[in-house]
């Protein structure tokens, strides 16, 4: 309101102070700032605001990235919310909002909005860790993992299948074989059950009744029906089914098994002779030990010893089998015994259990046959060389295990326990024999499995932890699970309780006495087992309690007693959900509960140990190097690959070998074991092979209808049997699903045949639908990825539980050589199959994997576009970027800058928006007006020179006014005011003192193109003058040449000059320009005439003046004009005329204005009407000069307007000092010239671009006098006046200007010509733009409207680089200090490369001369083009540097 500074020319800066100081005073620093910021912009109109961006995280220096997110942040929140609009910043750093990090945007919200009060603590914490990512980069290491918590998981897609209510369970899961579902009695008539497997297993096994010592050697095992009541507690064998019973036992009561064999064998103190007997007394190798052997040797010690637990109080007891396998025998040479063995140790036991029972109805007792872990495993290797060997296989012990089972239930065992498992893949051998027997038998058998884990890691000897352990038996629905042995019941406390977390099942214990002490034995008492188990029972974790090595009878009744005592319930089932696909490796994985790195909820399958997803691996593995191929493996799990493929397809490779030696290998290695894997195989036999090397629960890859229903069904049901998922194609006997109908039709049938027929759980069922390759140019390809996207959800919506797949890869293939491009497409395309349509997992290379919310938002635009298929040029587009990205990763390798996205690919945000924003663009009735208040007012000038005594332009009058007689006139008046009444009032006519001048052109440009005239030096050379007439007499002694000095011949030859200006005028000029395009005190130097400076503008003006009135006065409704025209000078401030040295100047801006302000005086004095700055090739001069006229006016406090030409000096459109139009315009355009445009240089041909480009961004009137076409080979020019006629057409058809004329090489016929061909075609005017919201309009050597400007983020903000700012750069710094302005001009053009907007140029330091390193800076800056384009800030402390 004072100053009348243009508001939008204001920028704030409320101060960015520092945060995260762990000052809690200081932690609403940042909030202040952004709250303040709209406030400020709310009450006061137009003003931008700024602040230093780096000083807010000054408290977290050295870990940039850090840093730069702070930024990132506030600089998001201050410019989308407050509307901040600049900052000093470092370009290059500026991190993009939407691309950080969730986890890092949600820590710095935290700290730079304040809300919560450990924010700071929370951001240091995040700083260590990303200096930890810091110093693994360094030393070659893999980047640290972010901890799990503080990665935002995104919601699963939910279907109608996942509003499942947890229901009662009231049974455990059921197997999939009809006796166990309908709860059907077993017969226990085992002579019923004759598949020839299991009579193989049978025959010649058996040995005689003599031999046995038995009268007979029965198999059955039935009791009549009326034995006992019906109902619990009463059992009767072929009547009741034990399923039924043991679900009834375990729910009512905490049940008890028995303690150890082997310990109650040691109490007999038997030596070789007792394990040998008769029988064997003989035998060519030591026998003791060999404790199940005792069951055929010294039968009545076991009977004892079953009855002696029975009476305790055991529910049911264990056989003595525990190495009765075919396998653990081989080390006594009784292979061939197994079956005798497990029969007599079985039929020992039901005789025992029967008599127990005979005794007492109501406590029925049973026979658990007992498959022991033997003595070989299939997971780990017998030599320390050779990680792949192994002295079983999976086959081997299956067979050993099945005739194992055919024993025991032939001898009577109601239960099957497979036991003490330490290597979970010979549990699997058993349970897989176990499944073939009841699926050959038809009958239910209970199954119970009880892990040992080897010490307080909590882990099997093979690795696998408690649940991992019971996710890879799950698939044989266990009727109880467990844990048992090497541990005392201190020591399991907390693996019992996570088993009893996990197990869908019953559960039991049965642990050791303690541990072992030093002589091997175990000291817990009775009374410290009951105490140690107390807490199982208390918390409800078990069903069913025994003991292990070192327990006794006496600690089963101890047991027995603590839980009466305490009565103490037993561990309810969990209730039942909806069912979940569970893998395991070393470690177990809930698919449906998985969140990948990126907070996906979907599972990474690493693709890299897949010969198809990896070069380098099919070349480790055609070599055989297997160790390095396991690096690969462990690399994929560090990266974030939940699961592991493994596909060694390749027909130069034994697969079948390759397969098996690699999973052998694989599951030794603990970093790689931890995951499950995905044995993945086109032919069915290799995964099979594999999959007999896994004890944990993999999945298999693949199968399909394409082999027909019934292979597939076979295929499926093997599969289920090893307890597998499995990824099903969607191939059929027709070929490959392609389209979504395809796909849907069939992964549907698939799922129909594998639920219904093949019993296969759903849950462990993944969809392949076929990813298919895009953007390979044929249009069908095209909507391959809507097609899966769309198939996947209705696939999950009419197949519940099942999991979607695909080979992700496969997508892209069409842009392989450019990986951004693969991955983010990878990531457009997964992050709308998971979150849109349910996709849970994908073969993909995890370390690639793209954040979708990361992506740049012009990537994430094509690619979108390319995978819904959105537009038919979706394929051009991302190869022209697949173009862009490839010259990213040339320049990269040449050490070059990354080339700038073309800006029509950044996405920009919306800008805030205040109240002041909503500005009706509203009709123009005059230019924008200068400051002082004549012009806001439209006083009109009074013409009254002498009136005007202001010191500075007394100064610049005094003593240059040549005499009368010398100057030729009778007077030397400077006042040309005319009578009031001279003329009628109002327009057109016009009357000096009267009128204002501001006010009549408005109307005169307003209501026609109004005409200037033509070239003063053609008519000039005209005349054919020689030195004689330059001289004249007054100057016929000068020192040096005078000819071409065109404005002496004011003084020397006024009649000429007279002559020239009223032939303008006749022929149709509204205006005439002074003959001065020279004659300023600098220009003349070139004449030693200086001193005539003053004189040569005030004839000129006053011999333009008597012509202009002469004419007026013959027609006072054409009213004419003198512009004072202000020439450009012969130096130039912004171009050194120094080669070796940019930064040396000729002239000074001040003495520019000093120079341009006498001319003013003069011209005024002399009687113009108009000040025009005219053939402006440097902007700076032309600024000097409007700096001079504005003193002048404000000194005089009269109107004057001002005229601005600029001159383009070629077809770059630009100045001789190298600003466009437009940068020309917005530099002068503070001065509020009434009237700009261009002239000289060019013809009007030739501007025809350039004064299109002016005529839309002037606000005011706008000008053209161009030359007579561009000069020929002498010097001259050709267009005749019918050709600029011709040319000049096309500014004034187009309405581009309001005043035109003629440059070099035009006459008055020109004028004539110009002014006939106007009005021939009824031309108008330029009419003026509408006024809307003042903009914030900067310019180098380029211009730059703030408003409008977003950066290279896409955010409305104006990056002001820091970097050549003493404070902000320690390296511009150094090269300031030594004067090395060259490579500071570096720094300079980096940050313009980078993106910055506008280029902060800061040298204050206490040891540095700040006044000259500005201006030298500045000079040098100016003749750079790449860093003179865009605007400088000039800052320093002290206001007199910046003013310099």
């Amino acid at each position: 309101n004072q100053v009348k500074f243009p508001p939008e020319d204001i920028v704030f800066d409320p101060n960015v102070l520092t945060i995260g100081t762990g000052m809690e005073e200081h932690n609403n620093y940042g909030v202040d700032f952004i709250k303040a910021t709209k406030k400020i912009k709310e009450l006061c109109p137009y003003v931008k605001i700024s602040g230093g961006i780096s000083n807010l995280s000054f408290g977290f220096r050295g870990v940039n990235v850090v840093r730069e997110s702070i930024h990132s942040v506030f600089l998001w929140h201050a410019i989308t919310e407050s509307g901040m609009d600049v900052g000093i910043v470092n370009s290059k750093e500026l991190l993009d909002y939407t691309k950080l990090d969730p986890s890092m945007k949600k820590v710095c919200y935290d700290l730079v909005m304040n809300t919560r009060p450990d924010a700071s603590e929370l951001m240091l914490a995040r700083t260590e860790y990303e200096r930890a990512c810091i110093a693994a980069k360094k030393e070659g290491r893999h980047k640290p993992r972010l901890p799990r918590c503080l990665v935002q998981d995104l919601p699963r897609k939910t279907f109608d299948w996942d509003n499942v209510e947890p229901r009662k369970a009231t049974e455990p899961p059921l197997p999939v074989w009809d006796a166990a579902v309908n709860h059907v009695p077993s017969h226990y008539c085992n002579t019923k059950i004759t598949h020839p497997k299991i009579a193989a297993a049978r025959e010649g096994k058996m040995p005689t009744a003599e031999v046995a010592g038995w009268p007979d050697l029965t198999t059955d095992w039935a009791q009549d029906a009326t034995k006992y009541p019906a109902g619990f507690p009463h059992f009767v064998r072929g009547r009741d089914s034990a399923r039924v019973y043991f679900t009834e036992l375990f729910t009512s009561q905490v049940a008890m098994y028995d303690g150890a064999m082997g310990t109650m064998i040691q109490r007999h103190k038997l030596e070789e002779d007792a394990f040998r007997g008769e029988r064997f007394k003989d035998w060519t190798c030591n026998l003791k030990g060999n404790n199940d052997l005792l069951s055929i040797t010294k039968p009545e010690i076991i009977k004892e010893i079953y009855t002696l637990y029975l009476k305790s109080g055991s529910n049911m007891i264990g056989t003595n089998t525990f190495s009765s396998t075919t396998i653990a025998q081989a080390d006594y040479k009784m292979s061939h015994l197994a079956y005798e063995l497990n029969y007599t140790s079985a039929r020992l036991a039901r005789e025992a259990c029967d008599e127990i029972t005979a005794a007492d109805p109501t406590v029925p007792r049973f026979v658990v046959g007992a498959l022991g872990p033997t003595n070989r495993t299939g997971s780990i290797s017998p030599d320390v060389e050779d990680p792949s060997a192994r002295n079983v296989t999976f086959d081997e012990l299956v067979e050993a295990y099945f005739e194992q089972a055919v024993a025991l239930m032939d001898g009577g065992a109601d239960i099957l326990m497979v036991e003490t498992i330490f290597d979970t893949l010979n549990a699997k051998a058993a349970l897989y024999a176990i499944g073939e027997y009841l699926e050959f038998s038809g009958i239910d058998v209970p199954v119970f499995i009880s892990g040992t884990l080897v010490d307080q890691s909590g882990r099997t000897l093979s690795g696998q932890t408690g649940e991992a352990f019971y996710a890879s038996v799950r698939h044989a629905k266990p009727m109880c699970v467990g844990l048992n042995c090497a541990l005392g019941a201190q020591q399991m406390v907390p693996f019992l309780e996570r088993m009893s977390k996990v197990a869908e099942c019953f559960t039991l214990v049965y642990p050791n006495a303690g541990l072992p002490n030093v002589m091997g034995g175990y000291d817990d008492t009775p009374a410290d087992l009951a105490k140690y188990n107390e807490v199982f029972v208390k918390n409800q974790w078990v069903n069913l309690v025994g003991g292990c090595c070192g327990c006794t009878p006496e600690h089963i009744s101890a047991l027995k007693q603590m839980i009466a005592d305490g009565g103490h319930k037993p561990r309810p089932l969990p209730d039942v959900g909806r069912p979940k696909m569970w893998l395991s490796g070393l470690e177990d994985l809930v698919v449906d509960d998985v969140h990948n790195h990126l907070g996906l909820p979907f599972l990474n399958v690493g693709e890299r140990c897949n010969i198809a997803g990896s070069i380098k691996f099919k070349k480790l593995m055609m070599a055989g190097n297997y160790g390095a191929a396991m690096d690969i493996a462990k690399a994929q799990v560090e990266d974030g690959a939940h699961v592991i493929d493994i596909n060694v397809d390749d027909g130069m490779l034994d697969g079948m070998a390759a397969m098996q030696k690699f999973v052998k290998i694989a599951v030794t290695e603990p970093e790689i074991a931890k995951v499950p894997f995905m044995l993945d195989a086109s032919k069915f036999d290799i995964v099979v092979a594999g999959l007999k090397w896994c004890q944990g629960k993999p999945i298999v890859n693949s199968i399909s209808l394409k082999v027909g229903e019934e292979l597939f069904k076979e295929h499926a049901t093997l599969l289920r049997k090893h307890g597998a998922a499995v990824v099903v194609m969607a191939f059929d006997e027709h070929g490959q699903a392609a389209t979504e109908e395809d796909k849907v039709r069939i992964c549907q049938r698939s799922y129909d045949i594998l639920v219904n027929q093949v019993k296969f759980p759903p849950e462990d069922i993944i969809f392949d639908p076929n990813v298919l390759t895009i953007g390979t140019g044929m249009e069908e390809h095209n909507n391959y990825g809507v097609d899966f996207i769309k198939a996947t959800k209705k696939i999950k919506e009419l197949c519940p539980y099942v999991k979607i797949s695909g080979g992700i890869s496969n997508l892209s293939f069409g842009f392989r050589g450019v990986n951004v491009v693969r991955e983010s497409i990878h990531s457009v395309f997964l992050w709308h199959a998971i979150t849109e349509s349910g996709m849970d997992v994908g073969i993909v290379n995890s370390k690639e994997l793209l954040d979708y919310t990361k992506l740049d938002p012009s990537m994430k635009k094509v690619c979108y576009d390319l995978v819904m298929n959105t537009r038919p040029d979706a394929s051009e587009l991302m190869l022209a970027r697949t173009e862009y990205e490839r010259a990213c990763i040339a320049a990269k390798k040449e050490g070059r800058h990354k080339p700038r996205l073309p800006r029509c690919l950044v996405q920009d945000l919306p800008r805030k928006t205040f109240d002041w924003d909503n500005v009706e663009p509203r009709k123009a009735t005059e230019p924008p007006l200068p400051v002082w208040d004549a012009a806001v007012n439209h006083v009109p000038s009074h013409y009254c020179n002498t009136k005007i005594t202001h010191p500075k332009i007394a100064a610049a009058r005094e003593g240059k006014m040549p005499t009368a007689e010398v100057a030729g006139w009778p007077d030397l008046t400077t006042d040309w005011a005319q009578d009031a009444t001279k003329y009628p009032a109002g327009f057109p006519h016009f009357v000096r003192g009267r009128d204002s001048a501001r006010v009549y052109f408005t109307e005169l440009f307003t209501s026609q193109v109004a005409m200037y005239d033509g070239a003063m030096g053609t008519m000039i050379q005209r005349h054919k003058l020689e030195e004689d007439a330059f001289r004249g007499e007054r100057f016929k002694d000068w020192t040096c040449n005078l000819k071409g000095n065109n404005d002496l011949l004011s003084i020397t030859k006024p009649e000429i000059i007279k002559e020239i200006y009223t032939l303008y005028l006749k022929s149709g000029s509204n205006m005439i320009g002074t003959n001065t395009f020279s004659s300023t005190t600098i220009a003349q130097a070139d004449y030693k005439m200086s001193h005539l400076a003053y004189e040569l503008n005030y004839t000129s003006a006053r011999l333009a003046r008597e012509a202009c009135d002469e004419i007026t006065a013959a027609d006072p409704t054409v009213p004419r004009f003198v512009v004072g025209a202000l020439g450009p000078t012969n130096r130039t401030g912004s171009i050194s005329p120094d080669v070796e040295d940019p930064s040396a100047r000729n002239v000074t801006f001040d003495e520019l204005v000093e120079a341009y302000f006498e001319q003013a005086v003069a011209l005024m004095d002399g009687g113009a009407d108009i000040l025009m700055v005219e053939t402006i090739f440097d902007t700076l001069n032309a600024k000097a000069a409007l700096y001079a006229i504005g003193e002048y006016l404000e000194f005089s406090g009269i109107d004057v307007p001002v005229f601005i030409s600029g001159t383009l000096v070629d077809q770059s459109g630009r100045t001789l000092s190298g600003q466009t139009g437009e940068a020309f315009y917005a530099s002068v355009r503070h001065a509020k010239p009434m009237c700009v445009g261009l002239n000289c240089a060019l013809g009007a041909q030739q501007m025809v671009p350039f004064l299109e480009r002016m005529s839309k961004v002037a606000e005011c009137f706008t000008l053209v006098y161009p030359n007579a076409g561009l000069p020929n080979v002498m010097g001259g020019y050709d267009d005749t006046p019918a050709d600029l006629a011709k040319y000049n057409e096309v500014f004034v058809k187009n309405q581009w200007v309001n005043l035109v004329g003629g440059c070099c090489g035009c006459t008055p016929e020109h004028i004539s010509a110009l002014k006939q061909m106007i009005a021939d075609g009824g031309h108008k005017p330029r009419p003026l733009p509408d006024v809307g919201r003042p903009k914030m309009w900067l310019s180098g050597l380029e211009d730059l409207v703030v408003d409008d400007v977003h950066n290279h983020l896409g955010l409305p903000f104006l990056n002001v680089g820091e970097r050549c700012n003493i404070a902000g750069s320690i390296k511009f710094k150094k090269l300031m200090m030594a004067g090395n302005y060259g490579a500071a001009m570096d720094i300079a053009k980096a940050q313009v490369e980078d993106g910055a907007h506008v280029i902060d140029i800061n040298v204050d330091d206490g040891m540095l001369d700040g006044m000259a390193a500005m201006q030298k800076f500045v000079k040098i800056a100016v003749t750079e083009p790449e860093i003179a384009k865009v605007p400088f800030m000039l800052d320093a402390s002290k206001f007199d540097i910046v003013v310099a």
